[in-house]
């Protein structure tokens, strides 16, 4: 345990030249250089004045699981009001098929929601307008064109990637006869902040801690190096990061902490080599991460002696990892080991190994948590927002459930910014991957 803690621990210092790294990279991203940060510009130079109102719909794809959203915006009411949504699920046929598969089931899927939501399908000459929500890293062209760089999070269907993703969707709406128009692409952490600014007016920076993980931020147009789109009314562009592939060049990967374990999941990703720093902070690979580092402890000797059984790959999720480090209901080794005999089917696990096990998945989450909020200093010492009142919309299911995350990384805060941090809130967005696409879309009709 003690040789893994030495790589994955992550100490001020180690903070520190994280964060450091990252906005050099940043840089680089935004003149268009060499960079695993693509810094994409989103072609939103307008944020919510309250004044959007009308219905949008919204589809919001960035996992096995999606949503269509219902919202009608009220600018009389302080908040975005009566929403509906209907939930759905992709098959493995869906994320690794074709694009036609895809997305004419995305199609059938929004046919179905507003069928289900209004009663009818909006007649041709009044469509409904739609913001997308594409969790994938994309090179905009427009606000309402974007091409699929490359797949993540387990997503390979081909016929995507260098194709225009709203000219799909809206192919298939087309071809399904569904009078809908898509206004508006953007990746979850634009509508993240989206959200949180229509309560926060100094809100600045997006960050999603799910599933995956990625940050988007306010920036000046002057420091897009790469920008060719001319003057911006607003002189201020959101900035996609994709800081999830930080690590995917040997220069960045040095300033992360890769252990062996990190190593033997990234060859095994249908990735590899890529979403780097996302595979440390995603929760989509925490839960694995905790079973390899107990299991790596166990092969040297630190864990299950005489027991040759280890945690089976894809059995420790973080959900359930998250539960050994529960406030509420607080679990010591003995729960846990009940946990791995269980669960897990490790026969013959002691409460001692049920103790190593909860170790390890706490220097995972602890270390998640660390990486994370060096990331959030670099972009606010980028942004030259340090000492200024800066809000950061988060959301995702680690950010919102894991016990003490959430703490761990006002402590790095302070850590990296000192007095400085008291000025950075880290708030709750809530579904703002969701409201923020038609937030977007309510807000390029105003």
């Amino acid at each position: 345990m003690e040789d893994l803690k030495k790589t994955a621990v992550m100490t001020k210092e180690r903070c520190r030249a994280l964060a450091d790294a990252l906005k050099e990279k940043m840089v680089l991203g935004l003149a268009g250089g060499e960079s695993d940060l693509k810094m994409l510009p989103t072609y939103v130079t307008s944020f919510p004045t309250g004044k959007e109102s009308g219905h949008f719909l919204a589809l919001d794809l960035g996992g096995t699981n999606f949503r269509v959203l219902s919202v009608r915006i009220d600018p009389s009411t302080p908040e975005v009001t009566h929403v509906k949504f209907k939930k759905f699920s992709l098959e493995t046929k869906h994320m690794q098929g074709t694009a036609d598969v895809l997305f004419t089931f995305l199609a059938d899927c929004i046919s179905a929601a507003v069928l289900e939501f209004e009663g009818a399908l909006p007649p041709a000459a009044a469509p409904l307008h739609l913001g997308f929500t594409f969790s994938f890293p994309v090179e905009q062209t427009a606000l309402n064109h974007g091409t699929l760089i490359r797949w993540t999070k387990g997503f390979n269907a081909s016929g995507v990637e260098g194709a225009d993703v709203v000219a799909l969707l809206q192919k298939a709406l087309k071809e399904q006869d569904v009078h809908v128009i898509v206004d508006a692409l953007a990746n979850d952490t634009v509508g993240t902040l989206m959200t949180i600014a229509t309560k926060q007016p100094k809100a600045a920076v997006g960050v999603i801690l799910g599933t995956g993980t990625n940050a988007c931020y306010v920036e000046k147009i002057e420091k897009i190096g790469k920008w060719k789109g001319g003057a911006v009314a607003s002189g201020e562009m959101c900035i996609n990061m994709e800081w999830g592939n930080f690590g995917a060049l040997e220069s960045s990967r040095a300033h992360l902490p890769i252990t062996p374990c990190d190593a033997a999941m990234d060859a095994a990703s249908l990735n590899a080599g890529q979403q780097i720093l996302e595979k440390i902070i995603g929760g989509m690979y925490m839960g694995e991460l905790g079973a390899l580092f107990f299991n790596a402890v166990a092969d040297g000797g630190g864990a299950l002696a005489g027991v040759s059984q280890r945690i089976a790959p894809g059995k420790l999720t973080t959900e359930l990892m998250a539960t050994f480090h529960s406030e509420e209901t607080p679990m010591d080794g003995k729960a846990v080991a009940e946990v791995l005999r269980g669960e897990l089917g490790v026969e013959g696990a002691t409460d001692a190994d049920g103790a190593v096990l909860q170790e390890a998945c706490r220097v995972v989450a602890k270390r998640a948590a660390r990486v994370a909020a060096s990331a959030v200093a670099a972009i606010v010492e980028h942004a030259g927002r340090v000492g200024q009142e800066t809000v950061v919309g988060i959301d995702g299911s680690v950010f919102k459930l894991y016990p003490g995350f959430k703490q761990e990384m006002e402590q790095t805060l302070q850590d990296l910014l000192e007095a400085n941090a008291r000025c950075v809130k880290l708030e709750m967005s809530e579904d703002g991957s969701g409201l923020g696409a038609a937030i977007i879309a309510a807000t390029a009709s105003r």
